[in-house]
């Protein structure tokens, strides 16, 4: 209302200085009018343009923004993948370096066993070995002094013959110091063990055979003793060939552990280096999201703002546009009113035909209608109130008045009223609160 009665008094103004010359006042009024139209006009432009530029910035801006979001959405969701696949594959690999850990420590364990069974072999077929050699040598021994002694034909070969069984011709050995009392228990010892291995371990007569098997030579003495060699020398290759067998067993199994400890402890090491890279992935992954999270939430909040923005801005464009409109429909009315004054239509006769004497008077009847104009599309009273008493003014002026001195003055007392009754408003709202 403040505005409407300000242009109501630049109005008035304006009229007022055309018409205190003698030059066309009416045209002058309508050039001013059209210049002020065209001034809106161009106003207009430069805002349809400028809001033009505005508006294809929103567009490329929501769309930018648009583009971005989705690819944060998309890198957020590529980014949680990697995580949890680098996750996986941690666990993977390390349930993998538990079980080769596992496996490294049973071969050790196999290994060492079979390296404790293998100490203990060796040792008993050195023993048994040993044993064998020396049985052989002794035996060796026995029948060199046998044959020995029967090439002398000696008085204690009488003895070993006439003995009744083998114990007693070993006894009569020892006792013609032929053998050692030692080599003869041996000896003894071997016979029955050799007999018994070839009887099923049948009980077996050491008098046997009787005296006649010796009564022409002590031949049968030195076969047995032969047999005896024999069968200890095929005792020691059978042990000899265990024992190679044995070894060779071993050093395999020995081979085969340590290449399954070697390529465990390789795929140990491989599986661990895989773990050291899922851990640097994931944790580049984890700092990424982090950082594309932050990112996708500040292009969604920006993106809130700028629809904010914008649609704040096209509304107040929508604003401005209309309320260009309703000014160029205010100077347009304002020269139809002029325009119809000087034709001489009715309507405006109506108000008072004696009064258009001149053309100030057509200013100022135009004036009063903008006025009243105003009051009816604002619904105010007061301005509806101010056209009457300027109409009322126009019509009881003197001869040589000056009508509009009284009509701005009559303007700027309801300025005054309106902004006393504003302030008054605002200290009451004021107390209130």
């Amino acid at each position: 209302m403040k505005s409407a009665m300000a242009g109501a008094v630049a109005l008035a103004t304006l009229a007022g200085r055309a018409f205190a010359t003698t030059e066309s006042p009416i045209g002058k009024v309508l050039t001013m009018l059209s210049d002020l139209q065209a001034k809106i006009v161009a106003e207009g432009e430069v805002v349809q343009k400028e809001y033009a530029k505005f508006t294809e910035w929103c567009e490329d801006r929501a769309r930018t923004l648009a583009h971005e979001i989705e690819t944060g959405k998309s890198d957020v969701e590529s980014l949680k993948a990697t995580i949890d696949e680098q996750t996986s594959s941690i666990a993977s690999l390390t349930t993998r370096v538990e079980e080769l850990a596992g496996s490294i420590a049973s071969n050790e364990a196999d290994l060492k066993a079979a390296t404790e069974v293998r100490a203990k072999e060796q040792k008993d077929f050195a023993a048994e070995e040993k044993e064998l050699m020396e049985t052989i040598e002794m035996v060796n021994r026995a029948i060199a002094v046998l044959e020995r002694e029967m090439a002398k034909g000696t008085p204690a070969m009488l003895q070993v013959k006439n003995a009744g069984n083998l114990l007693q011709a070993l006894s009569a050995m020892v006792e013609a110091s032929m053998l050692g009392s030692s080599d003869a228990s041996k000896l003894t010892a071997l016979v029955q063990s050799a007999q018994r291995s070839d009887d099923g371990d049948a009980e077996i007569d050491v008098g046997a055979p009787a005296a006649a098997v010796y009564e022409s030579k002590s031949g049968s003495i030195v076969d047995t003793l032969q047999d005896l060699i024999e069968k200890a020398e095929a005792q020691l290759g059978d042990a000899r060939k265990k024992e190679t067998a044995a070894a060779h067993n071993f050093d395999m199994l020995k081979q085969s552990i340590e290449d399954e400890v070697k390529f465990s402890n390789k795929d140990m090491g491989e599986a661990k280096k895989g773990i050291a890279a899922s851990q640097e992935k994931k944790s580049v992954a984890e700092g990424e999201l982090e950082v594309t999270s932050k990112n996708l939430a500040t292009d969604i909040e920006t993106k809130g703002t700028l629809h904010h923005d914008c649609m704040a801005r096209a509304s107040d464009f929508e604003m401005e546009t209309k309320s260009r409109s309703e000014e160029l429909n205010a100077l347009a009315k304002a020269k139809q009113v002029i325009e119809e004054a000087t034709g001489g239509t009715a309507s405006f006769l109506q108000v008072a035909r004696s009064q258009l004497a001149s053309g100030a008077d057509l200013a100022n009847y135009a004036a009063v209608r903008l006025v009243r104009d105003l009051a009816r599309k604002e619904q105010s009273g007061a301005l509806a109130q101010l056209a009457s008493r300027m109409a009322a003014a126009l019509h009881h002026r003197g001869l040589n008045a000056d009508p509009f001195a009284k009509v701005k003055s009559m303007i700027t007392d309801m300025l005054l009223k309106l902004e006393a009754e504003a302030k008054a408003d605002a200290t009451k709202k004021a107390y209130c609160d």
